[in-house]
């Protein structure tokens, strides 16, 4: 106990049991509560020069796969990539996790059957993004192109344009994305695409929310989306106008140093015979950051944070390379 004696110097009388209880209370503090964005995925976008060639061609990415990879990848078991920053808990929303953490649906079986490298970049016109897509089965979208026919090898890429979704604070490796769904839904300003980059009539494929094609993104002659089959899976670019999202934003939205956009990707492999599916025991879906409750909530997307640093070649920085002063005002910013 503490105790003051006005005609003598300071006394304290220690009560070992408080001690106990005060630093057993700051380690349970330390322990059940972490900062993060939202679930926990974090990239950074670098400006690129001068734009990139939309062709499914990724020379232009040698670089940005070497640096991203592999604490970006999306593969079924990020724990033994070294991706520690991955928070979903196991069997969070619904996941199966059959064959890994991060399976959302379906099942894997190994980094052979599916995975993927990524990157991401931006100019004044576009966001970019790139995939590098090993898949043991690949499967040739071509069927409706202005309504999507379940199922495809295929990608969605969902966004929080203002980044306005609530965060929620779980302990370490606890994120439960199946309780931030019922806590957090999509507003005017969330929205997602799907993309199928192999396509019978050669350009790839964009839907909105999965479903309709998107007028403009879908349209072969600007080409927005393409891939390529290689020899252990395929490849998927796309490119995003920043004058899609205004619709979504409310207004022209602008990139610059620093803007935070909520931000998660899913992708659904699909395998058996022709035109095949993703569910049990053939395919699966794996998402980045967070998994298939992405598309019902804002709240268990991650983070895409724009960098005014301007690159010689497209690159990008995994969490294990931030600046702890830099990120702690970026997040300060936009918590």
């Amino acid at each position: 106990m503490f105790s003051l004696n006005r005609k003598s110097s300071f006394h304290f009388q220690v009560n070992p049991v408080v001690i106990f209880v005060v630093v057993g209370c700051l380690l349970l503090s330390v322990s059940t509560t972490l900062v993060m964005a939202h679930s926990g995925g974090e990239v950074i976008s670098k400006k690129t020069p001068s734009p990139i060639t939309i062709d499914g061609n990724l020379d232009e990415w040698a670089l940005v796969f070497a640096e991203s990879s592999p604490l970006q990848d999306i593969v079924a078991d990020p724990r033994a990539h070294g991706q520690d920053w991955y928070q979903v808990m196991l069997g969070s929303g619904g996941d199966t996790n059959d064959g890994g953490l991060r399976v959302s649906r379906g099942r894997f079986d190994g980094d052979d059957d599916f995975s993927a490298r990524w990157a991401t970049l931006w100019d004044d016109d576009y966001l970019y993004v790139a995939f590098d897509v090993t898949d043991d089965s690949v499967h040739v979208y071509d069927r409706d192109y202005e309504v999507r026919v379940p199922d495809i090898d295929g990608v969605w890429l969902l966004f929080d344009t203002k980044h306005d979704a609530p965060v929620f604070e779980y302990p370490n490796h606890e994120f439960n994305t199946g309780e931030v769904a019922g806590q957090s839904s999509y507003e005017a300003d969330d929205h997602f695409w799907a993309f199928a980059s192999i396509t019978a009539r050669g350009a790839g494929t964009a839907w909105v929310r999965a479903d309709a094609a998107d007028p403009f993104l879908n349209d072969p002659a600007n080409g927005h989306v393409a891939g390529q089959v290689t020899a252990t899976g395929y490849t998927a670019e796309i490119r995003l106008p920043w004058s899609v999202f205004e619709p979504f934003f409310g207004g022209p939205l602008v990139p610059k140093d620093g803007t935070v956009i909520g931000f998660d990707i899913t992708f659904t492999d699909v395998d058996g015979d022709p035109p095949g599916t993703y569910g049990a025991p053939l395919g699966g879906a794996m998402a980045w950051s967070s998994d298939f409750e992405n598309d019902n909530s804002p709240g268990v997307l991650g983070d895409l944070i724009i960098s005014g640093e301007v690159i010689a070649g497209p690159t990008s920085v995994n969490p294990a390379d931030k600046l702890p002063t830099i990120w702690g005002r970026i997040k300060g910013e936009y918590r």
